[in-house]
């Protein structure tokens, strides 16, 4: 079933992970098979992980620096009748996006559904 140059499971196709010595075994991370492993002429094994890390934005004073438009809302805390505002699809693509306005007064934060 297994072939010295395979690079895959002969019982479940699965990509293998070779050892990085030689000889040992090579076990099918889908279907647990266990395989003798050879060392393999000109066989470079590397391996390499890509990490995304989520960020938080610094909102804290995002009207004048973003630039973001201002536009007419009432805020309903300080009752200042000016807003920025940024949108965003939060939601499935045919509903409306969402809202948020930043009072330019009292930087008070509020989310209209759309």
């Amino acid at each position: 079933m297994f072939t010295r140059d395979s690079e895959f499971c002969g019982r479940c196709n699965t990509f293998l992970v070779y050892p990085s010595l030689a000889p040992s075994k090579v076990q099918c991370p889908q279907c647990l098979t266990k395989w003798k492993f050879n060392a393999i002429n000109n066989l470079q094994v590397t391996s390499a992980k890509t990490v995304y890390m989520k960020s938080i934005a610094n909102t804290e004073d995002s009207t004048t620096d973003t630039g973001d438009a201002i536009v007419e809302h009432v805020c309903p805390r300080c009752e200042n009748n000016e807003a920025s505002y940024t949108t965003l699809q939060t939601r499935s693509a045919d509903e409306g996006a969402t809202i948020f306005y930043t009072c330019t007064k009292c930087k008070y934060k509020c989310i209209e559904y759309s």
